[in-house]
C-alpha cells in the first residue's frame, strides 16, 4: 500500500463507486458483464475503470441476494451469446436507496475534503445552507 500513489486512491474510490454504477446501468436495462464495463468507462469518462474481475463478483453478489437475475446464453444486439443480468424489483429499490444516500452524502464529503462548499451555489450541493449541514 502506497498512499502517495494516485492509483491507490482511484482503487479505493472504485471499490465503493462501482457497485452503485452497476446498479445504475442495470436500472437502465439488461446488460452483460463486458457491456457493463464499457458503460462504466463511458459514464465516468475513464475515472472508474474496474476490471471484469471486479464486475463479475458484484453481479454474482447481486444475483445471490435477489437484486438481479441472470439469463444464460441470451443474445443482445447481434452479439455472441452471453450471460445477461437484469435488476429485480428489489434491485431497482436498492438502486433508488443507494442513489439517495450517495446524493445526500456528496455535498458533505466534498466540503470535508475542501471541495465544493454547500453554500457556494454550485455543484450538487447548490441550494444547501449552513443550517442544513
Amino acid at each position: 500500500m502506497d498512499l502517495t500513489q494516485a492509483g491507490y486512491w482511484k482503487a479505493a474510490i472504485n471499490i465503493g463507486f462501482t457497485k452503485i454504477l452497476v446498479l445504475k446501468i442495470l436500472a437502465g436495462g439488461s446488460n452483460h458483464g463486458y457491456g457493463i464495463l464499457k458503460e462504466l468507462k463511458s459514464l465516468t469518462c475513464g475515472c472508474c475503470i474496474p476490471t471484469l474481475g471486479t464486475i463479475y463478483p458484484i453481479l454474482k453478489e447481486l444475483t445471490r441476494h435477489g437484486y438481479a437475475e441472470v439469463s444464460e446464453n441470451q443474445q443482445l444486439k447481434g452479439a455472441q451469446k452471453r450471460r445477461v443480468y437484469t435488476l429485480t424489483p428489489s434491485g431497482q429499490e436498492a438502486y433508488r436507496v443507494a442513489l439517495d444516500v450517495w446524493r445526500s452524502s456528496i455535498p458533505y464529503i466534498s466540503r470535508a475534503i475542501g471541495g465544493v462548499d454547500p453554500g457556494d451555489g454550485e455543484g450538487p450541493a447548490a441550494g444547501l445552507s449552513e443550517d442544513k449541514l
